[in-house]
């Protein structure tokens, strides 16, 4: 780990987030390459548990920081499924969206 990270992760916990931008996205990067494996694709379920293990005992929401990592661009999400490799993700295309919202699926 990065020792600029100590004040924000400590025994691999997140204690707080960095307020400049960079650090929080270095902070976030860190987070994401210990807990997710670049081409599996993890159900919210599992994703908000390996989330709220860095988050126990710190001031940061696991909530929180699952929606920073998607708006950061560090993970892709679809159909509540959440990947590092936004090619694995499957993306329903039109037909199946339009069957999904007429509640025909």
């Amino acid at each position: 780990m990065n020792a600029d990270l100590s004040p924000f992760v400590r025994d691999g916990r997140l204690v707080s987030l960095p307020a400049r931008q960079a650090r929080r996205r270095a902070v976030l990067t860190h987070i994401v390459e210990a807990c997710f494996d670049r081409d599996v694709v993890y159900d919210e379920p599992a994703v908000d548990e390996l989330l709220r293990h860095w988050c126990d005992g710190g001031d940061v929401d696991h909530v929180a920081v699952r929606r920073y990592v998607i708006e950061a661009g560090l993970m892709a999400r679809a159909d509540g499924r959440y990947c590092r490799n936004p090619l694995a993700l499957p993306y329903p295309n039109t037909a199946e969206r339009y069957v999904e919202s007429m509640g025909l699926s």
